[in-house]
């Protein structure tokens, strides 16, 4: 198979082409990290040699990017843009893709939900294949605006050795390993489902119990913030058949541990 990635130096993107030629397949990068010719929303895709292609590509982070009030009508155009250009050249290749959407795409309270909303019904129209990722951990990001929490917590833990909190951490989420979602990419598209499946570990757990694994391999000191966080009510919609999450919570945070401890020295 020779796959086109877009997005393909995402935290996740990077993994994913990894784990592809892992499996003997073919990859084709394309970010607008690589360059501005490969800016996805202004860019002509070469299609013809491509068997099967992967949609990452999009203005995203973790929720403190997404829910910034001042960052929403920069996604909107940045997402639309982006989806525009994409899409209408899937329907003009007719080539098998799958669209990585977001269990956020049940609601409206962000840009980055409505527009995912969008890409699904998008994607459906033109035959292709969604899923709804959760909330991804493993990979290490450099600590930004756009950061995720699991890989803020283990920044501060390692260099810091605190790990503070934005909120009292009582609001539950459910967390996927990286391995676990690269081989979920795969097979949905494999198997060419229809409708709406999660990748997610389908359990929940308290982002101050995160923060306490995370303590208790580092020795770092935990300290809860004074914002009530909230648990999404979104429900599971579908689990892709043959397909079951193995790296465990505590196993996939102890590896995070034990790479930034490398990448630090400490």
């Amino acid at each position: 198979m020779n796959n086109l990635v877009i997005g393909s130096e995402g935290f996740i993107g990077k993994c994913f082409c990894t784990y592809l030629e892992d499996q003997g397949e073919q990859v084709v990068p394309f970010d607008i990290k690589r360059g501005s010719n490969e800016d996805a929303r202004t860019a002509k895709l070469d299609l013809t040699d491509i068997d099967r292609v992967y949609f990452l590509a999009w203005d995203v982070g973790g929720a403190k990017y997404l829910y910034k009030e001042d960052a929403q009508l920069g996604q909107l155009d940045w997402n639309i843009t982006l989806m525009q250009n994409v899409m209408n050249q899937l329907q003009e290749s007719k080539k098998p893709f799958l669209f990585i959407s977001s269990q956020l795409a049940e609601e409206y309270d962000t840009v980055y939900g409505v527009t995912k909303r969008l890409g699904e019904i998008w994607t459906r129209l033109l035959d292709g294949v969604f899923i709804r990722q959760w909330n991804v951990y493993g990979p290490l990001e450099e600590n930004t605006i756009r950061s995720h929490v699991v890989s803020d917590f283990v920044h501060q833990a390692i260099t810091e050795g605190e790990i503070r909190m934005l909120t009292t951490g009582e609001e539950k989420r459910q967390f996927i390993h990286i391995d676990d979602v690269c081989k979920a990419w795969h097979t949905a598209l494999e198997q060419n489902l229809k409708g709406k499946h999660d990748v997610t570990s389908f359990e929940w757990i308290r982002v101050r119990d995160i923060a306490d694994i995370i303590a208790s391999h580092t020795g770092a000191t935990v300290i809860p913030g004074t914002k009530v966080g909230s648990t999404p009510l979104t429900p599971i919609s579908g689990k892709i058949r043959n397909w079951n999450p193995t790296v465990t919570i505590e196993d996939g945070l102890k590896r995070m541990i034990d790479e930034a401890k490398e990448m630090y020295k400490k």
